[in-house]
């Protein structure tokens, strides 16, 4: 996960019919910018990310598109995430090549105890708040040499990190089909040399959608595969059509996993975690408090619940995880075991297993391969590194 960004920013520096249909990419340019003259016949790099596409998805739905950019370039076994396996984490992650605990986006929601404030994926004024993000994402970088930029739906794109937003940014409306973000991209990679962005993201989310709902061998699941890979496949004909020098690299933040069984900790959530502040659900939950004596009771209490989980305090957290953020990483994390999920009484943190979640992520990857992610990879700079045997052709 680290090196990816590091990698694609090598690529892009090196070599010389839904709702808002009528919408044109160039709508979302922010100034008219231009690529410098160095950078007008770098190589063109499209980042996609498939949320929650499970590395073995490839095999089992047999996605002709995703496996025709595999036949001509290359794949990985799976892509591990970094801890906690979550969608916002991993999406900072991929672009800056920071764990969370050094990119400070340690959930999809958590606690800053110096700020006193929570961020959450579901509140737009934090997600957009470029204070929150530690790090440079790619855009970011690329716009500071004189590349432009172009997002569609990447997490932290509209938060103006480091001061600069991408040239062509589309922000996030999941109502916004899969057709209509692919050609958002086409009409990018149409725009003349001086204005066309040589660094794109795009982004769905169909297939954590189903997986949650539904379960990984779904039919449902199955189907969303196929629908985002018909999708990317107009993508595909486009740049064959228009014999572009495009570099693909396709990506998912996590896998998933089925949620086996629910363990619940609501006897000390009433008792000693009471006032905590906490953030996380289900896979794991952390708790924040600036009582020593309070943090020790509660992990007393916690680890005297028995079932397949773990308590651990900041002191105990294993140094893969490498949560470096004081202010953001808690003072107790609750981590089910993978396919246990962690459940709590009404009005702290509902139990949402069952009709509505046949499964998730947050685990630590390190003990599943059900949470390895996607890594594809396939264009003119990725057959140079294969020939040069850097990477092994699948």
């Amino acid at each position: 996960m680290l090196k990816i960004a590091a990698f694609i920013f090598l690529i892009i520096t090196s070599s010389c019919g839904d709702l808002r249909t009528n919408q044109t990419a160039l709508e979302t340019i922010n100034t008219v910018r231009f690529n410098s003259v160095s950078q007008i016949f770098k190589p063109t790099v499209i980042l996609i990310s498939i949320d929650g596409f499970r590395a073995d998805y490839l095999d089992l739905y047999k996605p002709p598109t995703l496996l025709a950019w595999v036949k001509d370039g290359v794949r990985s076994e799976g892509l591990v995430p970094s801890f906690p396996t979550l969608t916002f984490p991993n999406h900072v992650s991929i672009v800056t090549g920071l764990r969370p605990g050094n990119h400070g986006i340690v959930g999809n929601k958590f606690y800053d105890e110096k700020r006193k404030q929570y961020y959450s994926m579901g509140d737009t004024a934090a997600v957009n708040d470029g204070s929150w993000y530690h790090g440079e994402p790619l855009w970011t970088a690329a716009e500071k040499q004189g590349m432009l930029s172009a997002t569609c739906f990447w997490v932290g794109s509209e938060a103006k990190i480091g001061g600069i937003d991408p040239t062509y940014l589309k922000k996030y409306d999941g109502r916004i089909s899969n057709d209509q973000r692919v050609s958002w991209v086409t009409e990018w990679l149409n725009l003349p040399e001086d204005r066309r962005p040589h660094f794109i993201n795009l982004y769905f989310s169909d297939v954590d959608s189903a997986g949650h709902r539904f379960g990984p061998r779904a039919e449902e699941t199955k189907q969303a595969v196929l629908a985002i890979d018909k999708s990317l496949s107009q993508l595909k004909s486009y740049i064959e059509k228009n014999n572009l020098d495009v570099q693909i690299i396709v990506v998912s933040d996590h896998g998933m996993k089925t949620v086996d069984k629910t363990i619940d900790i609501s006897s000390v959530t009433k008792t000693s975690l009471k006032g905590f502040n906490h953030s996380g659900r289900g896979a794991l939950v952390t708790f924040y408090s600036d009582d020593d004596s309070a943090i020790e009771k509660a992990y007393q209490d916690l680890k005297n619940i028995p079932g397949e989980f773990s308590v651990y305090k900041a002191s105990e957290y294993p140094e893969r995880w490498a949560l470096n953020d004081h202010d953001r990483r808690g003072d107790i994390i609750v981590l089910g075991d993978p396919g246990v999920y962690i459940g709590f009484e009404e009005g702290f943190l509902a139990n949402d297993i069952g009709t509505s979640n046949k499964a998730t992520h947050g685990w630590d990857a390190k003990n599943t391969k059900e949470l390895n992610g996607l890594f594809i990879a396939t264009g003119s700079e990725f057959k140079k590194i294969t020939e040069n045997s850097q990477l092994k052709r699948t």
